[in-house]
């Protein structure tokens, strides 16, 4: 009887037939033609089929229900396609490293069957596997990276991912000659085998050089400036390693055709790179650029626009005849800005969602380009559904009353920015979260896009506990600020988190002392939507005491005959305010009215520099404002400016003065994320007397922090400046420092956000 087979390999190959015990052998899978004058294969009956390599019956049954064999099947023998095709399934399985089917000896009938048998070598089961060379650090991230799994067969393939896996990790860390080694090492019971990863690192490559070629218009600095990712190891950015990735080379290889065609090189290209190690760890980077010529803008055409004339779309494009070309300046001023005065904003603040615009470039004569816009305006859509979801804390009409997005009203995308920014003002929800912006879904037959606002609440409450120590002893500071506080709810338990919140109010508390020589209580509220208008209205009390009999928490005792008197001074602040916001110059303005009144009593000359006995000041300020920030807390664009008069009108006993204050602040990010920030302010302020009369009680205090007043702040206005002790840049009236009637300051910041939260801000 003839055994045949054909074996699979355990790289997948097709390898020579068995040998048998008879001469005359055939393979019976395969597509080899028989010899001349030899019987042409004929189809045969398979009678009985067996496995044989495994023990578990259920196995032997998956293998073959997976072969496609069955019994009672006819199949041709030998270079049947039915065996190969077996063969091939059994293997593609991923459990087997050898497959073969023969034909059984002394098996088949006379009229032409057959009794075959598959034999199967299982792959060996995963036990585990090990590192070898590998520090703490990157096992955990290669574990991360590995998908060998316990139990599962181990295939050479299997092997060869994991071994790429860890080199591609190494290469990422800036190793690009790291070498893997796998050792296969079988347990004692033979079916499973534990796997040993022996890594080499080696050297880690850094980019010592990159060199340019075919550059005229711009030298090798220009171009090596135009990648972000790959840069020239230098010995003064000592904080950074240098390191190669391959996939970030290739990225910068695109940005420095970007920059090419930021220029007006449109043909720019990258002709050839090539990269190799010289010295063992320095890597050579060389490209080689073909330039072309630098183009200007001829022509520029609209096709399509019957909403908005030629001359518009093409002043928010920002081209004229004769501009240098600029494909990212195109880009930007066509899809979207940051300021929204793109081509693209125009239509979609008037309600065409579905507006498109497809820009063609076409070279002219010499070198000149003519940009032509094709241009899908649609249909006018409007906003369908305003959903809010997230708002654990916050009610839904807090939410609802700063959002600019209306079911009904005209699509905008410009609205729906705006909504986002006032939504980061309140301080309730992540900025994160915010930033993502509204998830979207359009109804097409009635031409309206739902909306979905999915926030994320942040506890914004504030408790703050300072102490300072100095020559007037330990000063202890408690204040509560909540935030988001619902004065509706104060007596409904049942809304209580673990305080009423929800609706959108302030309340502060603040007490400050250093024991019986210097007490200050103060109480706020503000109410930001009065009667249902962004009409904010609120006020403040305040006490503050100062004793003399008291010096570092010690009572002491004053010479001459005012030994047992003491000498006191207190302070009865009270303030009421309402602010509106204005539609005009545009809804970023705001109007405030404040009425101040203030009551002191300074006795015994416990401060010489201000009047004695009892005094009055009532007073009247009105202020103007604009807004563009966007965040409250920590501001990476936009801008803030306020511009307010103070009177204090000279009836009767009161203290009369008049105060000017202008302030601004422009902020400006230095990266794509707004963590890195430049902001530049001024801040002006002049003090003059209504009267002619000296001013008491009025004064610029320049220098220190928050931290070091309060205790002697009576009467000025502290403008802090971080660097400098209290007063000291102050003017000088002898040896003393008074307070200033004239400010100007003008500073300037470089702010980067490290941790954001409304918990920790940094």
């Amino acid at each position: 009887m003839l055994i045949a087979a054909v074996l699979v390999g355990t790289g997948g190959t097709s390898v020579a037939p068995a040998l048998a015990q008879q001469p005359q052998q055939q393979p019976l899978g395969g597509t080899q033609a028989p010899a001349a004058g030899a019987q042409r294969p004929a189809p045969v009956t398979i009678e009985r089929l067996r496995v044989e390599g495994i023990d578990r019956q259920s196995m032997r049954d998956f293998v073959r229900r997976v072969s496609g064999l069955t019994e009672g099947q006819q199949v041709t023998l030998p270079g049947g396609e039915a065996i190969g095709e077996a063969i091939r399934s059994i293997y593609d399985s991923g459990l087997f490293s050898d497959v073969a089917i023969v034909e059984e000896e002394g098996g088949g009938s006379a009229d032409g069957g057959v009794q075959l048998l598959i034999r199967v070598t299982p792959e060996p089961g995963l036990a585990g596997y090990s590192f070898k060379g590998v520090d703490d650090n990157a096992r955990d991230d290669l574990e991360e990276r590995i998908t060998l799994a316990e139990g599962r067969p181990v295939r050479p393939s299997d092997i060869q991912r994991a071994e790429q896996a860890i080199k591609a990790f190494y290469s990422e860390e800036g190793y690009l000659l790291a070498d893997v080694e796998t050792r296969r090492q079988p347990t004692a019971s033979g079916d499973q085998v534990n796997l040993l990863f022996e890594v080499d690192p080696g050297k880690k490559v850094e980019v010592e050089d990159i060199r340019f070629a075919g550059n005229e218009a711009f030298d090798d600095g220009d171009l090596r400036d135009a990648m972000e990712d790959t840069r020239e190891d230098r010995w003064w950015r000592f904080w950074k390693s240098e390191k190669f990735n391959r996939e970030k080379y290739e990225s910068d290889l695109d940005r420095v055709v970007d920059f090419y065609n930021e220029h007006g090189y449109y043909d720019a290209t990258i002709v050839s790179d090539t990269t190799y190690v010289e010295g063992g760890d320095d890597l050579i980077a060389e490209v080689t650029v073909r330039e072309g010529n630098q183009y200007y803008v001829r022509n520029i055409e609209w096709r399509g626009n019957t909403v908005y004339p030629d001359a518009v779309l093409t002043r928010a494009l920002g081209f004229e005849q004769g501009d240098v070309y600029n494909t990212k300046r195109l880009q930007k001023n066509l899809r979207g800005n940051r300021s929204s005065s793109d081509v693209t904003s125009l239509y979609m603040d008037r309600g065409y969602v579905r507006f498109r615009a497809q820009p063609n470039v076409q070279p002219a004569p010499g070198d000149s380009l003519d940009l032509v816009f094709d241009l899908t305006e649609g249909e006018v859509w409007e906003f369908g559904d305003i959903t809010i979801a997230g708002n654990t804390k916050t009610k839904e009409h807090v939410v609802r009353r700063e959002l600019y997005t209306v079911p009904g009203s005209k699509f905008s995308r410009s609205d729906i920015r705006e909504s986002i920014r006032r939504l980061q003002q309140l301080g309730y929800f992540s900025q994160e979260s915010l930033k993502k912006g509204p998830s979207t879904s359009f109804d097409q037959q009635n031409k309206e896009v739902d909306l979905t606002y999915q926030l994320k609440e942040v506890s914004n409450d504030q408790l703050e506990l300072s102490g300072t120590y100095g020559g007037y002893g330990l000063v202890l500071q408690t204040s509560f600020t909540f935030n988001n506080f619902s004065a509706q709810n104060l007596f409904d338990f049942d809304e209580w988190q673990p305080l009423p919140v929800g609706d959108g109010q302030k309340l502060s508390l603040s007490v400050r002392t250093a024991g019986f020589d210097y007490q200050r209580y103060s109480l706020s509220f503000t109410e930001p939507w009065f009667r249902g208008r962004p009409t904010p209205i609120g006020g403040s009390v305040s006490y503050a005491r100062i004793s003399s009999d008291y010096y570092g928490g010690r009572r002491i005792r004053r010479g001459g005959a005012s030994d047992t008197e003491a000498g006191v001074f207190q302070r009865v602040t009270t303030q009421f305010f309402r602010r509106q916001r204005l539609d005009w110059p545009d809804d970023k303005f705001s109007l405030s009215s404040t009425v101040n009144y203030n009551y002191y009593r300074n006795d015994n000359g416990l401060y010489g520099s201000l009047p004695p006995g009892e005094s009055y000041q009532l007073s009247f300020k009105q202020g103007l404002s604009r807004n563009s920030r966007d965040n409250p807390l920590f501001p990476s664009r936009g801008s803030k400016v306020d511009l307010s008069v103070e009177v204090a009108p000279p009836v009767g006993d009161l203290i009369q003065f008049h105060k000017w204050r202008f302030k601004t602040g422009w902020n400006v990010p230095l990266t794509s994320n707004g963590k890195l920030s430049f902001n530049v302010s001024t801040d002006y302020g002049y003090i003059g007397s209504l009267t002619g009369e000296e001013v008491a009680f009025q004064t610029f205090d320049l220098g220190g922090t928050a931290f070091d007043y309060g205790r002697y702040s009576f009467g000025t206005e502290p403008i802090y400046m971080r660097g400098y002790p209290q007063r000291a840049l102050n003017p000088l009236r002898g040896t003393d420092f008074v307070g200033g009637r004239i400010l100007n300051k003008y500073p300037s910041e470089l702010r980067f956000m490290a941790v954001e939260s409304q918990q920790l801000r940094a």
